[in-house]
């Protein structure tokens, strides 16, 4: 640093140009600190920002955190609802990690601040440089739509793409990896990033190597009449030095249905014995159809190749159109085995078969039982899934495999996915409210064995509803004795068809919405679990109009008051 030429001019003593000198100094250190930039090297921030509806995008958004870091890089992680509009507009270096839930919706966590960066008074961004992450499902339409909106409109406002965004499957650790590997170098002016090197240290159980847990407990919760079949299963984790805590999730890894298997097998007109090599070994196809790929669902490339091969118009015609509403409409109902019985000239060899296929993947439920109070066993809630078309039975492929397939001596691999936002509140006092009806109860079963287990004294109110409560009120026993215990302080129930006019939750929350509002203004916290595609929607439509009717708040103030409730983590849903 120069010296201001005035301690050079001035009639100063050298005591005084030296003390002048040091004041001098002083000043320019400070402010170097305050600006956050050391003096010898400028560490460049990254602002990595995900938006997670179950955890995942939240755990990569970390993995890129912790390889920045060992770059040399300053890694700031925040969750896409803990900034605003304002914020964002500051920001150099951006690394946006997005899933896709619904239809192809933004996740809760991202959906404030994408509405304020989609809005037409949002600024230019020029001076802002980032890369986009897209986690989604191949099997939806709208494939990775979140990610990808979010690096269009970056690149409209004039934004600087260091690297093509990467649009991930389910089975997303190796490209996320790549990504991470691909963008880092760029923001650390290194070459390369030790290859040999994990991001971090893998948990001992994954969805790549599950934990062979034992089922300890089949029950069914529904009425034998019921019109529904809903179970009751507890999963030993003993000796897996495993844990968890309420509001996570947990991946079961199923096998196929043998029969469908058969099925499939001579669809194709194959025989099962035909060997091929999959992941580095040889099996025989049945063996593979069973354990190693997705056969209910058909992949859209099976779907094209059937077409292809059938020269069935209807299912040309809507594939060559493009219209998903009606291609969904032709595929409701039908499977691969439907598709293939329904277009019996579709022979393939087991080769191409296999290579039309997705892999097998794990299915993520709720898990229904607090971690502290048992912390040996998981509790799932699951609806099996069955129902008749097309002439035949059909089946869910892991509800299913847990009702029919396994047995004490058959392994329930699987492996535990945490959701660090639903969470029951730390602080013991605050109320919750909880909206789950069907087999959406399942983690507010936890919550409540959570609250009990810590003595917790702030209310609990659950609203939980089905189909009809002389078939359908599963846990009534449970639930009935917390109510008793005080521990369960409001239960609102909604049985749909127990009468003319149709009931559901949202209609309970309408009814006592002056309580629901002095609860969230007593600083509750307000759960939703189940059904993303309408009992999510309408119970966030009632609630919106709770809070402007109870409230005395406009349209807009409802919605910024909903919006505040979402930043604080009060508004967490758990949706599918």
């Amino acid at each position: 640093m120069k010296i201001p030429q005035l301690l050079h001019d001035a009639p100063y003593s050298e005591a005084q140009r030296a003390w002048l000198s040091g004041f001098f100094t002083g000043i320019y250190t400070n402010s170097i600190q305050n600006a956050g930039v050391n003096s010898s090297t400028t560490v460049r921030t990254v602002h990595i920002l995900y938006g997670s509806q179950t955890g995942t995008a939240e755990s990569v958004a970390y993995d890129a955190a912790a390889m920045a870091k060992t770059q040399g890089l300053k890694a700031v992680v925040n969750s896409m609802d803990a900034i605003d509009s304002i914020a964002f507009t500051t920001m150099d270096t951006v690394l946006i990690v997005t899933s896709t839930y619904g239809e192809g919706e933004m996740p809760d966590n991202a959906s404030v601040l994408w509405e304020a960066v989609n809005a037409d008074t949002m600024p230019r961004l020029e001076k802002l440089q980032y890369s986009v992450l897209a986690l989604g499902d191949t099997s939806y339409d709208l494939f990775c739509k979140a990610g990808i909106d979010w690096d269009n409109r970056l690149a409209e406002l004039g934004a600087t793409r260091i690297y093509e965004r990467v649009d991930c499957d389910v089975a997303y650790e190796a490209p996320a990896e790549n990504w991470m590997r691909s963008v880092i170098p760029q923001l650390s002016n290194s070459s390369a990033i030790d290859t040999d090197t994990p991001v971090t240290t893998p948990p001992q159980y994954s969805r790549k190597n599950p934990f062979p847990a034992s089922l300890l407990v089949n029950r069914l919760l529904t009425a034998a009449d019921s019109s529904k079949e809903t179970r009751h299963y507890e999963i030993s984790i003993a000796g897996s030095g495993l844990s968890y805590e309420a509001g996570d999730a947990l991946c079961v890894l199923p096998t196929n249905c043998p029969e469908l298997v058969s099925d499939i097998i001579q669809a194709i007109g194959c025989n099962g014995d035909e060997l091929e090599p999959i992941n580095g070994e040889v099996i025989r196809l049945q063996d593979a159809l069973r354990t190693q790929f997705e056969i209910k669902t058909p992949s859209k490339e099976l779907l094209q190749e059937i077409a292809t091969r059938s020269g069935n118009q209807e299912l040309n015609g809507l594939l060559s159109t493009g219209d998903k509403e009606q291609l969904a409409n032709y595929l409701w109902g039908r499977d691969s085995l439907d598709l293939l019985r329904q277009n019996p000239v579709c022979e393939f060899t087991a080769a191409e078969f296999i290579a039309l296929l997705k892999p097998l993947q794990h299915r993520a439920y709720s898990i229904s039982s607090s971690g502290k109070m048992y912390p040996e066993t998981v509790h799932l809630t699951v609806a099996s899934v069955r129902y008749d078309g097309y002439e035949r039975e059909h089946k869910g492929v892991c509800s299913t495999f847990l009702a029919d397939l396994v047995d004490e001596k058959t392994e329930v691999r699987c492996f535990f996915t945490p959701n660090k936002v639903f969470r029951v509140p730390d602080d013991n006092s605050l109320p919750m409210i909880m909206v789950g009806p069907g087999t959406g109860i399942a983690p507010f079963r936890a919550f409540l064995q959570e609250r009990q287990y810590r003595k917790a004294t702030g209310k609990n109110w659950l609203f939980f509803g089905d189909r009809n409560e002389e078939t359908d009120f599963i846990y009534r026993d449970e639930l009935l004795s917390l109510q008793q215990d005080g521990v369960l302080t409001r239960l609102e129930l909604a049985f749909s068809r127990d009468q003319v006019k149709k009931c559901y939750v949202q209609d309970r929350m309408r009814e006592y919405g002056k309580e629901l509002f002095e609860w969230l203004e007593q600083g509750g916290y307000f759960f939703v679990c189940g059904d993303a595609y309408r009992m999510a929607k309408d119970v966030d439509k009632a609630l919106l109009e709770v809070i402007a009717e109870h409230g005395k708040l406009s349209e807009q103030q409802a919605i910024d008051y909903v919006n505040q409730l979402k930043k604080n983590k009060r508004y967490v849903r758990d949706v599918y």
